[in-house]
């Protein structure tokens, strides 16, 4: 019977000694990927803003024909009725109609400068502020060439999407080794 015991003790001893040993790994080994953030989360992160002054802006045209011009303005804004932006990003527009209709899209800023537009409907990009206001002026101008008699399209409606698509900008951080 004492042999029985003798290795029934050192049986126990040895499960005991493995569980300290991985109570102690683990503690120290979740302590280094654990963390915790105190405060608020608006004290943390920043608040990403951009859009159109007017979100539901629209532009639907019935009827169109050959020679048919208009225009329209509308506004990029980073703010809201609250916040500002505060976070470094990159924009911009993309126009779309939903139609094969052979318009001339002519887009201008508020100084007057052609935005130059890529055969999707692709602006260049832009900066965009944060930490201040910026409300920018866009001048929009749609034509359908008097020369382009084809009235495959005459009578149909213009819609017309404007997106504003931001990504934001991660500076290079230098790591210290």
């Amino acid at each position: 019977m004492k042999k029985y015991k003798l290795k029934k003790k050192p049986t126990i001893l040895l499960i005991f000694c493995v569980c300290i040993l991985f109570l102690y790994t683990f503690n120290v080994t979740s302590s280094r990927y654990m963390g915790s953030i105190i405060g608020e989360v608006d004290d943390v992160l920043g608040v990403p803003i951009l859009g159109l002054e007017n979100p539901e802006f629209t532009y639907s045209k019935e009827n169109i024909l050959p020679g048919y011009t208009d225009e329209a303005d509308f506004y990029v804004i980073n703010y809201d009725d609250e916040n500002t932006n505060e976070v470094l990003m990159k924009y911009y527009l993309k126009i779309e109609i939903d139609k094969e209709i052979p318009l001339k899209i002519e887009l201008t800023d508020e100084n007057g400068n052609e935005v130059k537009l890529s055969e999707e409907g692709r602006s260049e990009e832009w900066e965009l502020p944060y930490d201040k206001e910026m409300r920018t002026k866009y001048h929009l101008k749609i034509s359908w060439n008097k020369e382009d008699n084809s009235y495959t399209y005459a009578g149909s409606t213009v819609n017309l999407k404007i997106d504003v698509i931001a990504t934001q900008v991660v500076e290079a951080q230098n790591e210290v080794g």
